[in-house]
């Protein structure tokens, strides 16, 4: 099939069933554009090399984009798929806490500023291990050594805890932790 022959109506109809598809992962709106983007390149590739059918169309584009973002989705080695915005301007953070952990609701304010001070790739490791993220996952999602990603989780965890103290002896005149070094 001629991809340079369709008319309008049919590039809406595809365009259409493409956003439908896409519409059932979960992707945040900024990336979900770009997923809509990356489909309509790959089902105009397979257009031109492998649909050979007459009629059912709109099953067929369904069909290539669904499977398109079922492995956009799976493959572990794309990263376009994240799960987490930064969200520093907004007094909301996208991760939940445990409080048996934590002393009181003031605690968690002086937590989430001490978390926004690191650097990025240790706050987003901090986030992924509050969410319960493995290791790995994160190693994969950063493209770096699960060993590195360990390091770097005890040196932002460290660092944290003392941002933590100096920011709570700060306000309330006493240590909210005692640090293991000392």
């Amino acid at each position: 099939m001629n991809i340079f022959n369709l008319d309008e109506e049919t590039w809406d109809r595809i365009l259409k069933d493409i956003e439908s598809v896409v519409s059932l992962f979960p992707f945040n709106a900024n990336e979900k554009q770009d997923v809509i983007h990356d489909a309509i390149l790959h089902v105009i590739n397979r257009l031109s090399t492998s649909y050979y059918e007459k009629g059912k169309f709109d099953v067929w584009v369904k069909k290539v984009t669904l499977n398109f973002c079922k492995d956009r989705v799976t493959d572990p080695r794309k990263k376009n798929t994240s799960y987490y915005e930064d969200l520093s301007k907004e007094p909301t953070f996208p991760y939940k806490y445990y409080s048996d952990d934590i002393k009181d609701k003031i605690a968690l304010e002086i937590m989430d500023e001490s978390i926004e001070e690191l650097e990025y790739l240790e706050k987003q490791i901090i986030i992924g291990r509050i969410n319960k993220e493995s290791y790995f996952t994160l190693a994969t999602k950063f493209n770096k050594n699960k060993k590195t990603i360990i390091k770097y989780c005890h040196k932002a965890l460290t660092e944290l805890r003392e941002i933590i103290n100096k920011k709570y002896s700060e306000r309330y005149g006493e240590k909210y932790m005692d640090n293991k070094d000392e």
